[in-house]
């Protein structure tokens, strides 16, 4: 299977084959994912190669304002998604279901998502929170580099998921331009314009 467009919708309705992994993975960060704690402890956040020079253009001038920004987490294939997802049940309860996707239905499947972090004075945090400088500053410019903030605020009805300032995915520069000026999200769009 090729790789998938970049514009692909991705979640509870729309599910990718569990045999479906990008075929160009390149390392993004050399810190340990946050979910090794699940499987691999050598794990390593990794995206789709095409997409990893807008990600280091984007922390480069996130760097650039003072922060310092990671991918902590990034592809995730199906089968590893569902140790994820039973690791959190175990812990959470039914709950779970609303945190962390179903195997399929993962934007970190395509290779097109990340999850964030800071890296800062040697210490790593990976608890984001709406108001920090850091989110704030994504919220307002991921969409330059190609990015959106997937599951915003007051939109958790429409994607299925709760609020997380951590969470971005690449659709590519003109889409999310779209996206972010006219406040949609990837199901508004496409419900929208009726493309699947």
């Amino acid at each position: 299977m090729n790789d998938l467009n970049v514009d692909i919708l991705v979640n509870k309705d729309h599910l990718l084959p569990s045999s479906y992994v990008p075929k160009d993975l390149v390392v993004t960060d050399q810190n340990e994912n946050n979910f090794h704690n699940y499987k691999d402890p050598t794990l390593k956040p990794m995206v789709r190669k095409d997409i990893y020079p807008y990600i280091l253009k984007m922390f480069n001038d996130a760097k650039k304002d003072g922060l310092e920004i990671i991918v902590d987490s990034g592809y995730r294939g199906y089968h590893y998604q569902q140790v994820v997802l039973d690791a959190l049940i175990k812990e959470k309860g039914d709950i779970a279901y609303s945190l962390v996707a179903l195997p399929g239905a993962s934007e970190h499947q395509t290779g097109l998502a990340i999850d964030v972090a800071y890296y800062k004075d040697g210490v790593y945090n990976d608890d984001v929170k709406e108001s920090d400088i850091e989110a704030i500053w994504l919220a307002k410019n991921a969409y330059k580099y190609g990015f959106i903030l997937r599951y915003p605020k007051e939109k958790e009805n429409i994607t299925g998921f709760q609020y997380e300032p951590w969470h971005f995915r690449f659709v590519g520069l003109d889409l999310a331009l779209e996206l972010f000026s006219n406040n949609l999200t990837l199901e508004e769009y496409y419900a929208k314009n009726i493309k699947r």
